[in-house]
């Protein structure tokens, strides 16, 4: 079974509400979420990718929370876990969060420079290892039925679909380790194989480790 974050695609749910408008934040405090998470991950203040910490948030609180909620507690127990907060600093700041400032002066240059750099330097293109790989492109794989465990973006509604192969991105240490890279790929597989006849037509194109692919 998989965990509760594993839930894209499963029944149960109801359809994807869509609103009208093209805001990406809804609250004000949904983009402060969104820049912690850049700036803590560049300046090197929070342990990990915000992923792992997302999927580590108990069911019942997952379940009860929104998508920036579930961002903010990751960026949180990242920075306990990295040793910059403690979770009773946290907690301190949450209580007595002092009186609201202005921040266009007190802005720390060094930091801006280097976070600026961080995001504008960053790789552009296909950056994967060149690793052999089993699979090529325009071969048919089939996804196994195993569960993956620990982090492992493989999602349940795939598991059991064959699909083919459109790409070789190359290689990657797999989600839940730091081991050597392994070949992934990009698998296109046709919707209706996926949640059946009345799907919309189409494809939805993975990218999937080699381990998960037979």
């Amino acid at each position: 079974m998989g965990d509760v974050h594993d839930m894209g695609g499963m029944p149960g749910f109801g359809a994807v509400e869509m609103k009208d408008d093209d805001q990406v934040f809804h609250e004000p405090w949904e983009g402060r979420t969104f820049g912690l998470m850049i700036a803590t991950g560049a300046a090197g203040l929070r342990q990990g990718s915000i992923r792992p910490g997302i999927e580590a948030i108990d069911p019942d609180t997952y379940l009860g929370s929104s998508y920036f909620e579930r961002w903010a507690m990751s960026v949180e127990s990242g920075l306990v876990d990295a040793g910059t907060l403690t979770a009773a600093d946290i907690d301190a700041r949450v209580a007595a969060p002092g009186p609201a400032r202005e921040h266009a002066e007190d802005t720390n240059a060094a930091l801006a420079s280097r976070l600026t750099r961080a995001l504008v330097d960053r790789p552009r293109g296909p950056s994967g290892d060149d690793v052999p790989g089993r699979f090529t492109v325009g071969d048919t794989v089939t996804v196994t039925q195993v569960p993956p465990t620990g982090h492992h973006r493989c999602p349940a509604y795939v598991r059991g679909a064959t699909g083919t192969v459109t790409r070789l991105p190359g290689g990657w240490p797999h989600a839940s380790s730091d081991g050597p890279p392994e070949a992934t790929y990009t698998v296109r597989f046709a919707m209706t194989d996926l949640w059946g006849d009345d799907a919309e037509p189409g494809w939805l194109h993975l990218d999937l480790w080699e381990r998960y692919l037979a």
